[in-house]
């Protein structure tokens, strides 16, 4: 817990009338969550209820068999195709993600959606699936490639961020789709 607890997910379910258990609690487990977002991002979370879950929902995302997909408005006019980025990604704590050059490999796949103008600005819907779940992964390859998300101040010009803040309040990323199995091996999607 942090300056911003009453942000976070574990105070929100805790407030809620859903029945805990003491997953729920565990700070040493993330409390149940399986992973993160970006906070100017929003979209689905996994949380486990149980250890047994948490364990094997744990390998599975280790393994690339949970999968993640996201809607992502970008700055910019991607081809109308199927695309992918691979790139190395490296941070530090303090300083925003880097893609290219050192770090670990990361690779997104990413399928053009739809195109726009907004004024002056093109802009291009992507559809994206992450195989590697790093920090800020696909905010920092999307801007490496020229295209930052709509609204993103941390990768994107500043003079891009605000002319952005018009169009959309918050960065334009959100995990639209998480696909798992659960104990028996039936898959679920969401």
């Amino acid at each position: 817990h942090d300056e911003n607890t009453e942000r976070q997910l574990s105070s929100w379910l805790k407030s809620t009338n859903v029945q805990l258990t003491a997953l729920a609690f565990d700070s040493g487990h993330h409390y149940g969550f399986l992973h993160r977002l970006d906070v100017p991002s929003s979209g689905l979370i996994l949380s486990a209820r149980t250890y047994e879950a948490y364990y094997e929902l744990q390998v599975q995302l280790r393994t690339g068999d949970v999968i993640r997909d996201y809607s992502v408005l970008c700055r910019g006019w991607l081809p109308p195709l199927r695309g992918s980025i691979e790139t190395s990604v490296y941070w530090t704590e303090n300083t925003p993600t880097c893609a290219g050059g050192q770090g670990k490999p990361s690779h997104t796949l990413f399928k053009t959606s739809a195109h726009a103008w907004s004024g002056q600005r093109a802009l291009t819907l992507a559809a994206v699936r992450i195989l590697t779940g790093r920090r800020h992964q696909i905010r920092s390859q999307f801007s490496h490639i020229g295209h930052p998300t709509v609204s993103d101040g941390m990768y994107a010009a500043v003079a891009t961020f605000r002319s952005d803040a018009a169009l959309c309040a918050r960065n334009f990323l959100h995990r639209s789709s998480l696909s798992f199995q659960d104990a028996t091996g039936e898959r679920h999607e969401v």
